[in-house]
C-alpha cells in the first residue's frame, strides 16, 4: 500500500467522522428549529427525513470507499463515482432549501413574536395611560373627600354657633309672648290698637315659627355630621313596631290639621314584631316622612304601613300629593338637593334638604334600604326595609 493510498484513506476516514459529526449536529438541530417554531409542514419534513439519509448514505460510503482502497477491490468504476457526485449534489441542493424553509419559518416566528411584542407594548401603554387616569381619579376622589369633609365641619362649627343665639332668641320671643298676652289680658285694647296688637301677635307667632325651624335644621345639620363621622350614639333595645308607627303618626297629628282635606291612617292590622333598634331614631325616620307627605298634599290620603315577610321588614308610606319627576326620584337621597317640581317651589314647603339623606343614614345603619315610588301629580310611597336580623327572638 503506497502512502498516498494511505493518506487517502486517512482523508476519508476523516471525512466519515465529519459526516457523522454532521449527522448528529444536524439532527440536534433540526430538532431545535423545531421545538423553536412548533413543528414543521410535512413537506419540509419529508425534505430533512431525506436529507439525514443521504447524510447516512455518504457515511456509509466513506466507509466502503476506504474499504475499496484498502483491499484494493476493483469496483470503483464511473457509475460508482457518478454515484457520489450525483447524490452529493442532491445533498447539498436539498441542504439549502432546508436551511432557507428553516430560516423562513424562524423569520416569520420572528415576525409574530415582534408583532406581539408590539402590541405588548401598546397594552402597556394603555396600562400606564390607565394607572396614570386611576391615580388622578383616586387623588380627585380624595380631594372631593377632604372638601366634603371641610364642609361638614364648616356647618357642623357654624350650627353650633348658630344654635346659642337661636336658643335666646326663641326663648325671649316666648317671653314676649307670655308678657303680651298677660298685658292683653289684663288690659282693654281700645279699638285703634286692635289692628296693632294683632299683627303683633302674627309677627310673634312667625318668628317662633321661624325660630322653631331654624333650631330643627340645625339639628338636621348636626345629626348628619355625628353619623357620618361615627359620633353618634345608638341606644338599641327592643322596641315594639307596632307603638313606632303610633307615636309617629301622633307626633305629626298637628300638622295634618292644619289640613282639613287630609286623612292619615295606620294601615297595619296584622300583629307586628319587636325590633332590637334606637327608638328615638327609627321615629325620626317615620316622622320625617310623614312631614313629608303632608307637605306635599293637600287633599287626599296618606297611609302609613307595616308588614313582614320572610325576606325583610317592610314599611311603606304613601301619600296622594303632588309626586316628583324621575329626575327627583333619583336625587331626593343626596345631601342638599331639594326637589323643585310642582307644588315644592313654595318658600313654605323648601328645606336643608337633609331629612331624606338622615333617613338613608340611618337605615343603612341596621342594614337597611330606603326607595321611593312616585307619579308626578299623583303621589309618592317611600319603602323602609330592614332586613329579618333586628328582629327580636
Amino acid at each position: 500500500m503506497t502512502w498516498s493510498t494511505i493518506l487517502a484513506c486517512i482523508l476519508i476516514f476523516l471525512g466519515a467522522l465529519v459526516m457523522l459529526r454532521s449527522i448528529l449536529y444536524h439532527k440536534s438541530l433540526m430538532l431545535t428549529v423545531h421545538d423553536s417554531i412548533e413543528g414543521f409542514p410535512k413537506r419540509t419534513s419529508s425534505l430533512i427525513k431525506m436529507h439525514m439519509a443521504f447524510m447516512v448514505f455518504f457515511f456509509f460510503a466513506y466507509i466502503l470507499v476506504i474499504f475499496i482502497f484498502i483491499g484494493h477491490f476493483d469496483v470503483v468504476n464511473d457509475l460508482f463515482i457518478a454515484l457520489v457526485f450525483f447524490f452529493g449534489a442532491v445533498f447539498v441542493y436539498i441542504g439549502i432549501i432546508i436551511q432557507r424553509k428553516a430560516f423562513g419559518l424562524l423569520n416569520n416566528t420572528n415576525k409574530e413574536l415582534r408583532e406581539h411584542a408590539r402590541k405588548l407594548e401598546e397594552n402597556q401603554d394603555k396600562l400606564i395611560r390607565l394607572n396614570d387616569n386611576l391615580k388622578m381619579e383616586i387623588k380627585q376622589k380624595e380631594m372631593a373627600q377632604e372638601a366634603e369633609q371641610l364642609k361638614s365641619d364648616f356647618l357642623s362649627q357654624v350650627s353650633h354657633e348658630l344654635r346659642t343665639p337661636l336658643t335666646s332668641i326663641f326663648g325671649f320671643t316666648k317671653l314676649i309672648k307670655k308678657d303680651f298676652d298677660v298685658i292683653s289680658s289684663e288690659n282693654v285694647i281700645p279699638e285703634p290698637l286692635a289692628k296693632k296688637e294683632n299683627r303683633i301677635r302674627k309677627n310673634i307667632s312667625i318668628i317662633s315659627y321661624e325660630c322653631s325651624r331654624l333650631t330643627r335644621m340645625i339639628n338636621n345639620v348636626l345629626d348628619l355630621a355625628k353619623i357620618e363621622s361615627g359620633q353618634a350614639t345608638w341606644n338599641d333595645e327592643p322596641t315594639s313596631l307596632e307603638d313606632v308607627l303610633q307615636s309617629s303618626v301622633t307626633a305629626v297629628e298637628g300638622l295634618v290639621l292644619e289640613k282639613p282635606s287630609v286623612t292619615m291612617t295606620i294601615g297595619t292590622h296584622s300583629p307586628l314584631p319587636s325590633m332590637y333598634l334606637d327608638v328615638d331614631l327609627i321615629t325620626q325616620v317615620l316622622v320625617n316622612l310623614l312631614s313629608n307627605a303632608i307637605k306635599f298634599t293637600d287633599s287626599g290620603e296618606i297611609v302609613i304601613t307595616a308588614s313582614v315577610n320572610d325576606k325583610h321588614i317592610e314599611i311603606a308610606v304613601s301619600d296622594e300629593g303632588v309626586g316628583m319627576t324621575a329626575e327627583n326620584i333619583t336625587r331626593i337621597f343626596d345631601k342638599y338637593y331639594v326637589a323643585k317640581k310642582g307644588n315644592t317651589l313654595s318658600s313654605s314647603q323648601l328645606g336643608t334638604g337633609l331629612g331624606l339623606p338622615i333617613c338613608k343614614q340611618i337605615v343603612e345603619h341596621y342594614h337597611g334600604e330606603i326607595l321611593a315610588e312616585s307619579v308626578l301629580g299623583k303621589g309618592s310611597c317611600f319603602y323602609v326595609t330592614f332586613p329579618l336580623s333586628i328582629m327580636v327572638k
